[in-house]
């Protein structure tokens, strides 16, 4: 089977599962669908599927939070008021840019509006990423074959999407093959349970791949 029907076979065997288990907690990262595909999830990151009405129902809310922080900035500039006046304005204005950032969240949480279509798989054949040009505008979809695997490390890169929720900074698990290509795993998650799941999806790795990386 070359990769692009074991990877496109992956994806859908993970969809399938995403779709039928959208009640599974928001926390969880690794799912194991039964079918010998590992799903991959962006714990923590706004990676969902778009439509123009949830980009509509989207807008505002950036819109809001840019107008925020820029009446912020700018009255901090302009040097009026009295400190209490400042001090009304400053806790005014980080109040709304919290709520907005909740109900941002609360937002994207909305599965019908932002389905989750993003994520790894881990196979029988091999490894694959399915993202999109907005989330790794270079190389969105890699597939690599267990024993063609040459090393991983794990990185903290800056990551566009993430500052739709406040984290520009997340984890990437890297995995490189042994022709250069690089296929990256995102997610954030606090220090222990970062630790954790990199412990356990470099455990998968290696017992798939049979090698010690």
């Amino acid at each position: 089977m070359n990769s692009i029907k074991w990877m496109q076979s992956d994806y859908d065997l993970g969809l399938k599962f995403v779709t039928e288990n959208e009640d599974l907690p928001k926390t969880t990262t690794l799912l194991n669908t039964g079918a010998d595909v590992t799903v991959i999830l962006p714990t923590g990151l706004p990676l969902y599927g778009l439509s123009l009405y949830s980009l509509f129902i989207l807008a505002p809310i950036p819109v809001f939070i840019m107008s925020v922080a820029y009446f912020l900035v700018a009255f901090l500039l302009s040097g009026h008021g009295t400190p209490a006046t400042l001090a009304m304005v400053i806790g005014g204005c980080i109040f709304m840019l919290w709520g907005l950032g909740k109900a941002l969240q609360l937002l994207l949480s909305v599965r019908d509006l932002f389905p989750i279509k993003f994520f790894t798989t881990f196979g029988k054949e091999g490894v694959s990423m399915h993202y999109s040009r907005w989330h790794f505008p270079l190389q969105p979809r890699i597939a690599i074959r267990w024993k063609e695997i040459d090393s991983t490390r794990v990185i903290k890169a800056l990551f566009v999407p993430g500052l739709l929720v406040g984290k520009p900074r997340i984890t990437l698990f890297e995995i490189q093959a042994k022709n250069g290509e690089l296929l990256k795993i995102p997610f954030h998650a606090k220090n222990e349970t970062g630790r954790t799941l990199t412990e356990e999806i470099d455990k998968q790795i290696q017992s798939r791949s049979g090698v010690h990386l």
